[in-house]
């Protein structure tokens, strides 16, 4: 089973243990938006991920995504799609992205999202490309 936790619901130890052990690219975010609109992604009982869902006009912006180490690669494609669920349960109706490396492109593609040409959701600097995925829900799917 796969749950959606809110970090604030979560022990400092048990915040401090995840990042401990991830990989040395996951620093624990010190940000506030990371600790107002973040979740750990939680299967079976054991932290496999975090994720910052950030509101945006028109949506959220999937803003951080950090996965253990061990993770199962295959896990991630699932993970793209518990976000989209989770972001759709709470009323955003399109989820974006950034990236900075042409590698993970490929990634996002695979899940559904596609570059977008508007005006990114945010007013900032930021470098790489936008992209964006619209969710439906189940009842509006064609």
């Amino acid at each position: 089973m796969v749950n959606m936790i809110p970090i604030n619901e979560v022990s400092e130890l048990e915040y401090e243990q995840f990042f401990k052990d991830g990989q040395p690219g996951n620093q624990k975010p010190e940000e506030d938006w990371a600790h107002e609109y973040g979740y750990f992604i939680e299967l079976e009982g054991e932290k496999i991920g975090f994720f910052v869902l950030y509101p945006v006009e028109g949506g959220a912006w999937l803003r951080r995504l950090l996965m253990k180490e061990q993770a199962n690669p295959a896990l991630i494609i699932l993970v793209f799609d518990w976000i989209s669920e989770h972001a759709l349960k709470h009323g955003y109706q399109k989820l974006y992205t950034h990236v900075d490396d042409s590698s993970k492109r490929v990634l996002l593609e695979m899940n559904h999202f596609q570059e977008s040409n508007a005006e990114p959701p945010v007013d900032a600097e930021i470098s790489g490309d936008w992209f964006e995925k619209k969710l439906n829900s189940p009842d509006q799917v064609k």
